[in-house]
């Protein structure tokens, strides 16, 4: 594993590099366009680009197929170059909406390219520590991204497209150092691409996701919950570090997101092992609201501690919900069809997140915006009650908890 590892070094640091460039200008895509345009239009520009990667999804997967991972995920980074350069111009409407435009596109290819190539290489045996390693090393370049958008956000708007462009640089350099693809994995099931139901029917996945509850119920509505919180986070957070004080909390406080994973994911799904599942899920979810909903209202050092809390109530209890549809899945042969329902279901809160945070920040002002962004999430605790209810045959077994597709705090 060691030496796989050493092989694989460029695309790692590929990964950190491009992560922290694409983190950074999805991060400045709010702040740059106020007072450039209405604000619930930027929200909709960036709802909007989760939207279209949503919709292109299966053609990228084709693609992706046919021609190669590394090549499209070089592609990617080179189009990204772009992103940075048209903001060389300095930041009018066009060369806004033309960087917003292109890094939509440049990121259609990149979450399936990179899960593919993985994939395509990792031992069966391996595969899960790869995933982990894409994981960590992608939450690496989102935590430098937001430690550093505070500083970012005090430069010239050309000095910020020179900084992306060299970021962007530096990746596809590094990526140019990565073994070759290893093959085609077309036929293979990716735990956490949604373009993998393009084989199956939509009314077929339901209804596999049906047998499985109410752990696949609830694992719809919290991934869709927690990602319309996200992307509301993801929106209000830039504005505020640009317009207000505490500029270099909030930015760590971005980080924060995936740090609590960090720290956080081995004891938690030791917990979900050990521990009542059910009785995780309730509180996991409690503790995602409230705390979701007590970060609004505090911009300071409280932030660090209430960002830490939701994200870890949402751990605790997806991997709870996991391991509990895992105990439910007795033949496991649509594992990466759920997974993939699932992963649709979080892309459209991508999509939504950041609309309405747009609407909600002018209207009512960032504090109430969180605050109203993390009700989804109190409303799908509060359902929890109920779905329990209905399917009380269907109670968690206690059992080792699997690998869990990889929720992102960040968009993909």
């Amino acid at each position: 594993m060691k030496t796989i590892f050493l092989r694989f070094l460029p695309f790692w640091i590929f990964l950190v590099f491009f992560k922290f460039a694409g983190a950074l200008h999805y991060s400045l895509i709010s702040p740059l366009g106020n007072g450039l345009l209405p604000l619930w239009v930027v929200g909709l520009l960036m709802g909007g680009g989760s939207i279209v990667q949503l919709l292109l999804d299966v053609p990228a997967g084709r693609i992706l197929d046919k021609y190669g991972y590394l090549k499209f995920l070089k592609l990617t980074t080179f189009v990204f170059l772009f992103a940075g350069a048209a903001l060389l111009f300095g930041l009018t409407t066009v060369s806004y909406l033309t960087s917003v435009v292109i890094a939509t596109f440049g990121w259609v290819f990149f979450g399936p390219g990179v899960n593919a190539y993985i994939l395509s290489y990792a031992p069966k045996e391996h595969a899960g520590k790869f995933i982990s390693l894409r994981d960590v090393y992608g939450s690496l370049g989102v935590v430098l991204a937001s430690a550093s958008l505070p500083l970012v956000l005090l430069l010239p708007v050309r000095l910020i497209g020179a900084v992306l462009i060299a970021l962007f640089a530096v990746s596809y350099i590094a990526l140019s150092f990565a073994p070759p693809d290893a093959g085609s994995i077309r036929e293979e099931k990716l735990p956490t691409q949604h373009y993998y139901i393009r084989r199956h029917r939509m009314r077929t996945a339901f209804r596999a996701m049906k047998k499985l509850n109410p752990a696949s119920t609830m694992l719809l509505l919290s991934g869709f919950a927690a990602s319309i919180f996200y992307g509301v986070i993801w929106f209000v957070v830039p504005l505020v570090i640009a317009t207000q004080g505490n500029s270099e909390l909030l930015g760590i406080g971005l980080g924060m997101f995936d740090f609590a994973v960090v720290m956080l994911g081995f004891f938690l799904g030791g917990l979900a092992d050990r521990a009542n599942k059910r009785t995780l899920v309730f509180f996991g979810l409690l503790i995602f609201s409230i705390a979701g909903m007590l970060l609004g209202f505090n911009f300071g050092w409280l932030f660090l501690l209430f960002g830490f809390l939701a994200t870890s109530g949402d751990e605790m209890a997806g991997i709870s919900l996991w391991s509990w549809l895992h105990a439910l899945d007795k033949e496991h042969d649509r594992d990466g069809l759920i997974a993939g329902i699932v992963n649709l279901f979080d892309d459209l809160g991508w999509a939504i997140g950041p609309i309405v945070a747009g609407a909600l920040y002018a209207a009512i002002g960032p504090t109430w915006a969180i605050v109203l962004g993390a009700l989804p999430i109190f409303a799908t605790w509060l359902s929890y009650q109920f779905i329990v209810r209905m399917h009380a045959t269907n109670i968690p077994h206690d059992g080792p908890v699997p690998r869990k597709p990889h929720r992102a705090r960040y968009r993909k």
